[in-house]
């Protein structure tokens, strides 16, 4: 049911990595570049930020969940709580993406990463795939519904929210059906209960 697809965001303070159902639509998102100049400017280093995070993000692209949470985890609390949700999301998708996934320490980033930033609508729809992996699937509506919400706030699409908030409901509509199909299929079959009230044959 998962499917996992990579794309990366390039935000002004740095990269964010998303992943499969857990965000990255078909196309990644890109900003136009701008008109071509006479003179072109040389390109502008990464800050250490960004290049510590595209180092993590190689870890975890190669395999090596261990050192890719490490490396994270290096990076430290950033001062810019976006930045800090980022990193905490990519962090979650260093267990959730390993070869054999984590959900549950990827959890607790991603329930941080939007604690620190509720508008991050990958980090909320990430946090909604855990919760899912995990079997909590009213926490997992709950968290889809809001990375669709903060995916309109912020202008852009929530279609893979969306999606994921479909799937979810058609499973759950599922599992109703399976679950009211054996119920009335158990009433049909059972034995009526015989209330006897004591003394009441006596005359």
């Amino acid at each position: 049911m998962i499917q996992y697809k990579r794309a990366y965001l390039l935000f002004a303070a740095g990269l964010a990595l998303t992943a499969g159902k857990v965000w990255a639509d078909a196309t990644p998102v890109t900003t136009p570049a701008p008109a071509a100049t006479a003179v072109s400017k040389p390109a502008k280093a990464d800050s250490p930020t960004v290049s510590a995070m595209k180092a993590a993000i190689a870890l975890a692209e190669a395999g090596k969940t261990d050192e890719a949470v490490a490396a994270y985890e290096k990076i430290g609390v950033l001062k810019n709580k976006k930045m800090e949700a980022w990193r905490l999301n990519n962090e979650g998708l260093a267990y959730l993406t390993a070869a054999t996934p984590v959900p549950d320490k990827a959890l607790p980033l991603f329930e941080s990463a939007v604690t620190t930033d509720d508008t991050n609508y990958v980090a909320l729809n990430n946090l909604g795939t855990t919760y899912e992996q995990t079997g909590d699937l009213d926490k997992a509506k709950d968290s889809y519904q809001k990375a669709i919400d903060a995916a309109k706030a912020a202008g852009t699409s929530s279609a893979k929210a969306e999606g994921n908030l479909q799937d979810l409901q058609a499973r759950l509509d599922k599992a109703q059906a399976k679950k009211d199909k054996a119920a009335k299929k158990a009433g049909v079959k059972a034995t009526p209960t015989v209330v006897v009230t004591p003394g009441a044959d006596k005359k």
